[in-house]
C-alpha cells in the first residue's frame, strides 16, 4: 500500500487515538509541537547519548514506536488498531515528558556520585564502546 504523505502518518495515528475529536486535533499539534521542548527536557549535564546506555535502548524504542505509529496510521479504524494506537501515543508522550527527564536525573545523580558508565564490572555487558581516540602525526595531518 502506497501512502503519499507517509511522514505525517504517526501524526495522524495520534489523532485517531483520542475519541474526542477535538482532543485529538490539540494532541495531534502537541505531539508535532513537543520537538521543540526537546532540547528543555534533557535534563543531564552530559549532552550526546554517547555515554547513556539507558538512553540508547529508550531511544531504539521510541523509534520502533514511532514505526508503530506509521503502520498504524496507515490502518482502518478497527478495534485492534485503535487500543495498539492509544498505547503507542500514550508511550509516544510518555518518552519526551518522563522518560527523558527521568534519564536525565539518574546521569546526573551517577556523575555526582563519581560512577562512570564505563566502569561497570567487566562480566556486565557493556551497550556502547568507549570511541577510540586517533592521533594523527603532522604529515598525515597535512595530506
Amino acid at each position: 500500500m502506497y501512502v503519499d504523505f507517509f511522514d505525517l502518518l504517526p501524526f495522524y495515528a495520534i489523532l485517531r487515538s483520542i475519541p474526542n475529536k477535538l482532543l485529538g486535533v490539540i494532541s495531534m499539534f502537541v505531539a508535532i509541537l513537543i520537538l521543540l521542548v526537546l532540547p528543555f527536557t534533557d535534563t543531564s549535564s552530559t549532552k550526546g547519548s554517547t555515554y547513556k546506555p539507558l538512553y540508547i535502548i529508550a531511544f531504539w524504542i521510541f523509534a520502533l514506536n514511532f514505526l508503530v505509529l506509521m503502520w498504524l496510521g496507515s490502518c482502518h479504524v478497527e478495534p485492534p488498531f485503535i487500543i495498539a494506537g492509544q498505547i503507542a501515543t500514550a508511550y509516544y508522550f510518555l518518552h519526551f515528558l518522563f522518560i527523558l527527564p527521568i534519564f536525565g536525573i539518574i546521569d546526573n545523580v551517577l556523575s555526582l556520585l563519581g560512577i562512570s558508565w564505563n566502569a561497570l564490572p567487566k562480566n556486565v555487558p557493556k551497550i556502547i564502546e568507549k570511541p577510540k581516540k586517533v592521533e594523527l602525526s603532522k604529515e598525515e595531518y597535512k595530506k
